[in-house]
């Protein structure tokens, strides 16, 4: 995906297709517009894929090119000095999550079905079928509000629907469509093929990035609990690490000089690099290096940052069928790397 609104096809020797059509009207700012996409477990036989992206409202007219991105983020400008009432009044846009269905030539995408209004950030689908969303904390934060879908990890049936097995179904004070609450802006999400729970990347505020293993109906403590300074757009609450009735993350980056601002997540199952087998990987953005953490169990042993080039922001880390990694980065020209082992000579 790219953020102003196209879905590409890359081969794997980096040829790129011209944008898929029938994308809809996206309305894109900064990081925000056209963002995760998962296929179907069943895609083989039924072509559907699943994508989130901030929609333009009624009226706003969007072709999804670069030149409305950029008229866009320079109208942001204006929509940050209105009144709370008047973005009530006139939403910027809405945040979807979608189906659709993926052409056989891959050249168009048809049958497009929303699934979630929520604010999304990354999809995946649990060994039930059931899709999984991390959604976003509410800006600006107050006290979380377990109606609403705000920093959780949400699971729904493939129709937007609640599983009736969900944690909180019959439970007046947390939405039917939670899997677990307490969370801040969940940028990663993995499950680990080890064990077989979803693993979370949780992003922190001025520090205090979090690894959470998610299990149903647990909570995992923001805002009343973090290992991070409070940034300014935050307000005020009781700053523990530890508090009666939240879960512990696993690891976490507490200090700002050591932030990962972590953006994706995954675990390394390939044969290319055996030594890294069962290792898990996440990119950062503002730390602008991958994270490679080796692990015993459910704890990490040690930590290496790899690329750490500095300017170049990383978004997304997966491994390809070949076993190689790749990464995307997050820049104005972003390039696709290919992490690959090193060829033994003669």
């Amino acid at each position: 995906t790219e953020v102003p609104g196209r879905i590409r096809v890359i081969s794997p020797n980096g040829v790129v297709s011209e944008p898929v059509l029938g994308v809809p009207a996206v309305r894109a700012w900064g990081s925000r517009g056209l963002n995760d996409i998962i296929l179907d477990p069943d895609f083989e036989n039924n072509r559907m894929i699943y994508f989130n992206y901030l929609g333009a409202p009624d009226g706003m007219i969007s072709d999804n090119s670069d030149e409305t991105y950029k008229k866009f983020g320079e109208e942001r400008s204006e929509w940050n000095a209105l009144s709370r009432e008047e973005k009530a009044a006139s939403p910027w846009g809405y945040w979807y999550v979608v189906s659709a269905k993926l052409s056989a030539d891959e050249k168009s995408i048809s049958e497009l079905k929303v699934i979630s209004d929520t604010v999304p950030s990354r999809l995946a689908f649990d060994d039930t079928g059931k899709l999984l969303i991390t959604t976003q904390r509410k800006s600006p934060m107050g006290s979380p509000d377990l109606k609403a879908t705000f920093g959780t990890v949400l699971r729904l049936n493939k129709d937007g629907t609640a599983p009736n097995d969900n944690p909180f179904v019959g439970n007046d004070d947390v939405n039917d469509m939670a899997y677990v609450v307490g969370l801040r802006n969940s940028n990663g999400l993995a499950k680990n093929p080890s064990t077989g729970d979803f693993w979370v990347a949780d992003q922190g505020g001025s520090a205090g990035d979090e690894i959470n293993i998610i299990k149903a109906g647990k909570d995992y403590g923001w805002p009343y609990v973090a290992y991070g300074p409070l940034p300014p757009s935050d307000p005020p609450r009781i700053n523990h690490t530890i508090k009666e009735g939240t879960e512990q993350p696993i690891y976490y980056w507490g200090a700002s000089s050591l932030s990962l601002a972590p953006s994706s997540m995954m675990f390394y199952t390939g044969q290319m690099f055996p030594d890294w087998q069962g290792n898990l990987f996440l990119t950062g953005l503002s730390s602008q290096y991958l994270s490679r953490l080796e692990l015993v169990g459910d704890s990490v042993a040690a930590e290496e940052r790899l690329l750490d080039e500095p300017g170049h922001r990383l978004r997304h880390v997966s491994q390809g069928a070949d076993g190689a990694i790749y990464i995307l980065e997050d820049t104005p020209m972003p390039r696709i790397l290919k992490l690959t082992a090193p060829v033994e000579k003669d």
